[in-house]
């Protein structure tokens, strides 16, 4: 079965927004939490946003390299990707990681709205780049609620 090439745009055009973070955009809400409570962990939580933001970063990165090149990065399940680091030691380096989260994020992205990739084609491992996008958009979807929960607490918003 394959997707006719209207349908298929649209897939592209709707995995590109939700990757975005739908209708609140992540790096918009990156960019506003405070980088001085980012290392802060709450009661009963193993994560600060700073090692949520990692865990994001390095997840999306998997995944990319995956998008990028899947015939030599099949392994999409490597060790857990938690940072040991839960505090950043400079706002530049809170903002250097939104960065490069926001520039792989924006990688991806001209990947999946590119006519020439093959988005649906089933790779060695079984997997499609489609399955890459969508895991990268359900998994930060999650963290960023958990991040955006923490930054409530924290009376960031």
């Amino acid at each position: 079965m394959t997707l006719d090439q209207n349908a298929e745009n649209i897939v592209r055009e709707q995995l590109v927004e939700l990757l975005k973070g739908g209708f609140a955009p992540n790096v918009i809400l990156l960019k506003e939490f405070d980088y001085r409570k980012a290392g802060i962990m709450l009661e009963g939580l193993h994560f600060s946003a700073w090692v949520l933001l990692g865990h994001i970063k390095a997840r999306q990165h998997t995944l990319l390299n995956f998008m990028k090149d899947p015939e030599n990065y099949l392994d999409v399940w490597p060790d857990a990707h938690w940072p040991e680091n839960h505090v950043p030691e400079t706002q530049a380096e809170w903002e250097e990681a939104i960065s490069q989260y926001e520039a792989e994020l924006q990688e991806m992205m001209q990947i999946v709205v590119d006519p020439e990739t093959q988005l649906f084609q089933k790779q060695a491992n079984g997997l499609t780049l489609s399955w890459a996008a969508m895991t990268t958009l359900h998994h930060t979807g999650y963290h960023i609620g958990q991040l955006k929960t923490v930054g409530r607490q924290l009376g960031v918003w």
